[in-house]
């Protein structure tokens, strides 16, 4: 197997568990905005690929049906981009006509390449137009606007990641935002390798269509894509760490949190998971966590056994149980009913002998 074809099967599993995970997950409207644009460029580079692309043209009975889907699906992915920038602080978000303005070029970019698919020659044999005809005004006019296409959503990853790295904190944030910057600036030197194939094809040159040039072609897109899922994963990894530190957190909280649940049951919201349950059970750790603190902090005041004022709100949750695990635990009293002990004005058990 060539080094293209394994890096390009490298990019589309990391591309499809990206995808898989960031709908598996809830997502903000952010979020959600970004998952868009990772499916729609799964979907663009899969259909790249030779073998699914000469399938689904034999599929559809519509030969070279797949290089519209694919630079359609980029297209998309860009607008969706441009959706992204304009839901962050930047020159999109504070600029309404410009998002309008890269809107109406993208649309008009689509349906311009549909129209000249539809005018350009196709034959169903496994190469594409846009190399089988390289060089004629269609395909050379399809060819610059499939690369502007993406070149509008690139241009929107710069204008986000860059300045957002230089703003974040040292970490995995500014690292996959560093690296997302390099994807873009990678996918920058694969629009000129494109738009320099088509500019040589219609100058009767043919210096960019042996085998060479074409691998290196697929290792630059290969590369630009796989740069972009790193960055993407990079603050997942972030993610992750903290949701074990917060695991963690909740089962070392458990012996003091059934301590107390056990001198005043009636803390506990709903009914108290098991040991196994509560193993098992990997979503809503947050939420669970915090409620596992504030029925602790209950029972420490009902007991008046609290050693620490309740925790800022700004404190993480870690933080908070970490607090409570140092206060040591909560002794667990059969009955809570108050011991009535005789102070000063209280009048004597038995008369005094005077």
């Amino acid at each position: 197997m060539a080094f293209a074809d394994t890096l390009e099967f490298l990019v589309l599993g990391s591309l499809w568990a990206f995808t898989i995970w960031r709908f598996a997950t809830p997502q903000p409207p952010r979020g959600r905005a970004v998952r868009l644009v990772v499916i729609l460029a799964a979907l663009s580079f899969t259909f790249n690929r030779r073998e699914v692309s000469f399938a689904t043209d034999r599929l559809l009975h519509v030969a070279d049906i797949s290089v519209p889907l694919k630079n359609l699906a980029t297209v998309a992915a860009s607008a969706a981009m441009v959706h992204v920038t304009s839901l962050m602080p930047g020159p999109v978000a504070d600029r309404p006509r410009l998002r309008r303005w890269a809107y109406a070029l993208l649309a008009a970019t689509g349906v311009s390449m549909a129209v000249l698919f539809v005018l350009a020659p196709r034959s169903p044999a496994r190469g594409d137009f846009v190399a089988e005809h390289a060089g004629t005004p269609l395909v050379t006019a399809y060819g610059v606007l499939t690369q502007f296409g993406l070149f509008v959503g690139l241009a929107c990853c710069l204008a986000l990641f860059h300045p957002a790295a230089g703003r974040a904190e040292r970490g995995t944030m500014r690292a996959g935002l560093r690296l997302l910057t390099a994807a873009a600036l990678v996918g920058l030197l694969f629009i000129a390798n494109r738009v320099a194939f088509q500019v040589s094809n219609a100058l009767g040159s043919d210096v960019m269509n042996g085998p060479g040039a074409e691998s290196l072609s697929r290792v630059i897109l290969a590369a630009m894509l796989l740069l972009f899922a790193a960055g993407a994963a990079l603050p997942a990894i972030g993610g992750l760490q903290r949701w074990l530190a917060h695991y963690a957190a909740l089962q070392r909280l458990r012996p003091l949190w059934a301590a107390s649940v056990a001198a005043l049951p009636h803390v506990v919201l709903g009914d108290p998971p098991s040991r196994l349950a509560d193993l098992l059970t990997l979503r809503g750790v947050d939420l669970r966590l915090y409620r596992r603190i504030i029925e602790i902090r209950d029972a420490q005041w009902e007991l008046g056994q609290a050693q620490q004022a309740p925790p800022d709100a700004d404190t993480s949750l870690v933080e908070q149980a970490r607090a409570l695990l140092r206060t040591g635990s909560v002794v667990a009293t059969p009955d809570l009913a108050p011991i009535r002990r005789p102070g000063h004005n209280d009048p004597p058990d038995a008369p005094s002998a005077s």
